[in-house]
């Protein structure tokens, strides 16, 4: 399985960068990335705070097996110029193999 996937994300994922925590140099890899909408449909996700709306977009990670989403701390993974913080990650199974990774990831904020 981790063949045909590879190849798939070699062929239609997007190159990513994964920074751990405090690591100046990332691991390039490829992955999907994709925006998670609300129910409704809406492109991009708001929460109301005291100061108005924020966004709060969320991304879904979909990841090669070689490449762990554990232990990213407050890493980050790029995209472009796009910068996404980890607010959950999962390895995903077939039996005994690791087959992917799977995340769910928030825009960054510019300064941090």
């Amino acid at each position: 399985m981790n063949g045909a996937w590879s190849r798939i994300l070699e062929k239609y994922g997007q190159k990513v960068t994964i920074f751990r925590e405090g690591a100046q140099d990332g691991t390039a890899c490829r992955a999907f990335l994709q925006p998670a909408l609300e129910r409704r449909g809406e492109g991009f996700q708001t929460l109301p705070t005291p100061l108005g709306l924020v966004r709060q977009d969320q991304w879904i990670y979909l990841g090669g097996p070689e490449v762990s989403l554990d232990g990213l701390g407050d890493g980050y993974v790029a995209w472009g110029e796009k910068k996404f913080s980890l607010r959950a990650a999962q390895p995903v199974y077939l039996g005994e193999e690791l087959a992917y990774w799977w995340g769910l990831l928030v825009i960054r904020d510019a300064d941090a």
